[in-house]
């Protein structure tokens, strides 16, 4: 699990999956990524986007090549490793602010605006010979030399200047960041080459390297000029750069002095003999590792801060290091910079290119198929979450009775759509196998539930009673006559009585062993009682299923709502209770648990009810017996405190009922228990009649 991860202080702290269970046994991992844990870290990290920038931005994974962001989505990686979490938030965040600052047009007319401005790009041709037969020179140039390399400056700028904006608006959010830096910028090995001489000739590939690390603690400003480009960004103050804009023409000024230091790549010969001659005292080549041309004329700050190096003089000691600057004059290096080995200049070349990605907004993403993506988006659209339930397990291998918690993830899928049926295996459902079956005995349950309705209409009545020859409350006119004659009880009341709204909650397992006429019945009396509260205005009705089934790449209790009165019609029931199927184990008070705050917030100020038709014991992996029993009866206990009525049902078959099923389901379910056959389980309604008509 990822301890120290800033989205600990956001998330569950189990966002993340431990490699071991609590018995020491490695926990079985599905091949390939899970969609469920991809789905809620895009969601957990889209939240994050929509806090920090105040819009609703989308974030997705790439399904294939690179990605961007492209001014409206914010593509991240689909890496689940716990040390990517945090960098992957803090790029959503700095890209999501990017759709929210960075003015996009710039760049797209950046050609264009070049080439009205005040650079010569013949000039350039010549300075870095480029073959007069390559076109126009004036475009060749703008758009294949100047184009890329202000697009780089203008990317750091922005950059610098939008998470200015982030720091100061979310500061809650730096730990982020700082994970993101750290990932792409402070590398020991940018560190070493900062403080060496590597990457100080003047070239662009030099300054680029330089100026993209100007934030970095170990920035040199003595070489290349530098200084001057850390004064023209002026990092403390980029807040005042209010736009795109004003980057863009920052940027424009900080090329164009780049393009100062730069030589020419065509030296003219005589004066590179007079520059050797002035080195070794005679003509002919250089000797020496000096290789470039030093800064003319610049004071530059020394590496530490405390104080300034006039060119030509000595940095601490008699003894300097000769490195290489811009135009003219010599460059002196201070003592004790890092020296790279061969394999340290290779680690330092591929940190630059991954920074260089990074810039150019090509980072390197995880990607995912277009199925995985199908399936993250039916889990997303069916409202699919994941919740951790705590229960006390009894350790494996020992005999003394001992209990310790452990936890258990729950799916719980809040709204049932075909696109879910379509894209991800369950045993819970199937679009064949027994689909013309259940559509028999749904429609018979709706014509059940209209009759049953029609009773129920009572509910939505409201009715007046009057109460009189009280001794207290409004007088009543027709008494008043006696009140002379020493009568006392002259009074009336009138009372308005209404039903309180009321809701109904019918949770039904569909294990392996509720099969056949079990499951059908237990079909036709939840539809029935779903359709005569549809013809309530104040009733709703919520129907669910739970399993213990494989689902999405992994085995885990599945919490299935089909149908909700608040957010479907009866179309619902039509469409999608027909591929509802029996399958797996019998998890029971964990899938209770696990939708617990919905159960009791919607229950609130209303009559309500939950109905448990069931046929077994609670069952999966470590949950089962004694600890099972007790956790199921607490989730009745919970409920029944809230005012819930609950009524549990232990649909028998040919079978019967064991004593040991008939002595747990009582210690569950207590009072509520109640025992019917499958053949009379539509007997459920009528019982259910009763109960919605009672008068707390």
């Amino acid at each position: 699990m990822l301890k120290s991860s800033n989205a600990s202080f956001w998330l569950e702290s189990d966002f993340f999956d431990d490699d071991k269970d609590l018995f020491g046994d490695v926990i079985a991992k599905p091949k390939g990524k899970d969609p469920m844990k991809l789905a809620g870290y895009r969601r957990a990290i889209g939240n994050f986007v929509t806090i920090v920038t105040g819009e609703n931005i989308p974030v997705k994974f790439n399904t294939s090549g690179g990605s961007y962001t492209d001014g409206k989505t914010v593509t991240i990686s689909a890496s689940l490793k716990d040390k990517d979490f945090d960098p992957a938030v803090g790029l959503a965040l700095h890209e999501g602010s990017h759709i929210k600052l960075t003015d996009f047009d710039v760049l797209v007319g950046l050609e264009g605006w070049v080439k009205n401005h005040d650079i010569d790009m013949i000039s350039l041709a010549e300075k870095h010979g480029a073959n007069d037969d390559a076109g126009d020179p004036d475009r060749w140039w703008s758009s294949g030399y100047v184009l890329p390399k202000l697009k780089d400056l203008i990317n750091i700028i922005e950059d610098r200047r939008i998470d200015a904006w982030v720091y100061k608006n979310a500061p809650g959010y730096k730990g982020y960041y700082q994970a993101l830096y750290d990932k792409y910028f402070n590398a020991s090995i940018i560190d070493k080459g900062l403080k060496s001489d590597e990457y100080t000739d003047a070239n662009w590939d030099s300054f680029m390297f330089r100026v993209c690390n100007l934030t970095n603690p170990n920035r040199r400003l003595d070489v290349l000029g530098l200084k001057e480009i850390w004064n023209m960004i002026d990092l403390k103050n980029i807040a005042r750069l209010q736009n795109t804009f004003e980057v863009r023409d920052l940027a424009f000024e900080v090329f164009k002095f780049i393009e100062d230091q730069i030589p020419s790549l065509e030296l003219d010969k005589e004066e590179e003999e007079e520059e050797c001659k002035g080195q070794n005292g005679k003509g002919g080549e250089c000797e020496g590792d000096g290789g470039g041309d030093p800064i003319e004329g610049n004071k530059v700050e020394s590496p530490d801060g405390k104080g300034e190096l006039d060119d030509g003089s000595k940095a601490e000691g008699d003894e300097a290091k000769k490195g290489s600057g811009g135009k003219g004059g010599n460059n002196i290096m201070p003592k004790g910079l890092d020296e790279l080995n061969d394999k340290q200049k290779h680690r330092l070349k591929k940190a630059i290119e991954k920074q260089k990605a990074f810039q150019d907004q090509e980072t390197k993403k995880t990607a995912v198929s277009r199925n995985l993506n199908k399936q993250m988006k039916a889990l997303e659209e069916s409202g699919t979450e994941i919740t951790p339930v705590e229960f006390e397990a009894q350790l494996r291998y020992h005999d003394d009775g001992t209990f310790v918690n452990q936890k258990v993830d729950v799916a719980v899928i809040k709204n049932f759509t075909k696109s879910l049926v379509d894209n991800l295996d369950c045993g819970m459902w199937d679009t064949n196998w027994g689909v013309e079956g259940r559509k028999i005995q749904i429609e018979e349950g709706i014509r059940r539930g209209v009759v049953l309705g029609k009773k129920l209409k009572i509910r939505a009545e409201e009715r007046d009673t009057k109460f009189n020859k009280l001794r207290s409350g409004k007088i009543d006119k027709r008494m008043i006559a006696n009140a002379g004659y020493g009568a006392e009880a002259i009074f009336e009341k009138i009372e308005n009585f209404a039903y309180k709204p009321g809701i109904i909650h019918i949770s039904i397992d569909n294990s392996g062993s509720m099969g056949g006429d079990r499951f059908k019945n237990a079909i036709t009396t939840a539809v029935a009682i779903a359709k005569a509260s549809s013809m309530i205005p104040n009733m709703d009705c919520v129907i669910s299923f739970r399993a213990g089934s494989t689902f999405a790449g992994d085995e885990r209790p599945v919490m299935l709502i089909a149908y909700d009165s608040r957010r479907h019609g009866m179309n619902q029931i039509k469409t999608m209770l027909p591929y509802v199927c029996v399958a797996g184990i019998t998890p029971e008070g964990l899938c209770f648990d696990a939708i617990m705050k919905e159960i009791i917030s919607s229950s609130r100020g209303k009559d309500a009810y939950f109905v448990n038709m069931s046929d077994g014991m609670p069952y999966f992996g470590n949950y089962s017996g004694e600890s099972a029993h007790r956790h199921t009866k607490a989730q009745v206990k919970k409920m029944s405190k809230e005012g819930i009525k609950v009524i549990s049902y232990f649909i028998t078959g040919s079978h019967g009922i064991s004593d040991y099923e008939r002595e747990a389901f009582n210690a569950m379910y207590g009072k509520d228990a109640q025992y019917i056959n499958t053949k009379k389980i539509n007997d459920v309604a009528k019982s259910m009649n009763r109960k919605f008509l009672e008068v707390a």
